[in-house]
């Protein structure tokens, strides 16, 4: 609100020199503002602390100090060189100050602290934002009175373009977690099933002992989340007994087709990571030891 009061008042006095000094002075009070707020913007969103604290107000002292000269001492058209040059420059070093002291909030937060805070993007590209509006209204006499107004059109079309695509992407997100949520149809499950198979047999990855649950989703096209649904929802298993499904089937194949094998090379070969693991989860499947799975068949 205090930079659209200031940029305002800018835009009437470029094009009407002669505007009444009172919508000049309304103009000088909201560029006197806008430090503080950012300040306060800034801490607000950093501390997460969003009930208003009533001693944030005496940042505006100086606000009522220059609302009261221009009314019981001297207004802005009894001495507009003086207002024009000393008042706005010292205006224009406060509104600096609290951009510094912003920026520092965030720089330590960010950078010293490594912590992260709310909306910590949006809040940079505002602190940011104000600092360009602040630097184009600080150089304005060497450039043009209109400088400030511009840029804070092209920071307020920036800002609106970039929460457009934030809120599209926030969308897209949310309706790819609803439709991973939903449970594959009779066909879509058929399809994941035999990519899964030709991942695990065919290139044999279930022989890695160090295969994880998002790297085998990823090597099917799923997200971990939604592997994760599709084992325990449509298979009613977990990661770990799902995988060691298929290292115990070919377990007990090589336990028929490769007797010069040992039982503990066979467990290693198909992707346990240990003896005892493997007798375990191969009993728990077979209702048999691997040695006695392995002597039953022979005497077939």
């Amino acid at each position: 609100m205090a930079l659209v009061i200031r940029i305002g008042k800018s835009v009437f006095f470029y094009f009407d020199s002669g505007l009444n000094e009172n919508y000049i002075l309304i103009g000088l009070l909201g560029c006197a503002a806008i430090g503080p707020m950012t300040y306060y913007f800034t801490k607000t969103q950093i501390s997460g602390e969003k009930t208003f604290d009533p001693k944030s107000l005496w940042h505006l002292v100086p606000m009522v100090f220059l609302a009261g000269y221009a009314i019981f001492y001297e207004s802005y058209g009894e001495n507009r060189a003086f207002w024009s040059t000393k008042i706005v420059r010292g205006i224009y070093n406060y509104w600096g100050v609290y951009l510094l002291y912003s920026l520092f909030l965030i720089v330590r937060q960010r950078l010293i602290l490594k912590q992260r805070f709310n909306e910590d993007g949006w809040t940079i590209g505002v602190v940011l934002g104000v600092s360009a509006i602040w630097i184009a209204y600080y150089t304005s006499s060497f450039t043009s009175y209109l400088t400030g107004s511009l840029t804070f059109s092209f920071l307020v079309y920036l800002l609106a373009w970039v929460l457009l695509t934030q809120r599209k992407q926030v969308i897209a997100k949310r309706r790819a977690k609803t439709n991973s949520n939903k449970p594959l149809g009779t066909v879509e499950k058929g399809k994941l099933e035999d990519k899964i198979k030709a991942v695990l047999l065919d290139e044999e990855h279930y022989k890695d002992p160090n295969l994880t649950m998002p790297v085998l989703a990823k090597l099917v096209g799923q997200t971990p989340h939604q592997f994760s649904s599709f084992i325990n929802d449509q298979l009613n298993q977990n990661f770990s007994q799902f995988i060691s499904g298929y290292r115990v089937e070919a377990a007990k194949k090589m336990l028929v087709e490769t007797p010069h094998l040992t039982v503990e090379a066979i467990g290693f070969d198909c992707g346990f990571n240990s003896t005892s693991t493997f007798h375990t989860s191969f009993k728990k499947a077979t209702g048999h030891t691997p040695a006695a799975f392995r002597k039953l068949t022979s005497s077939l």
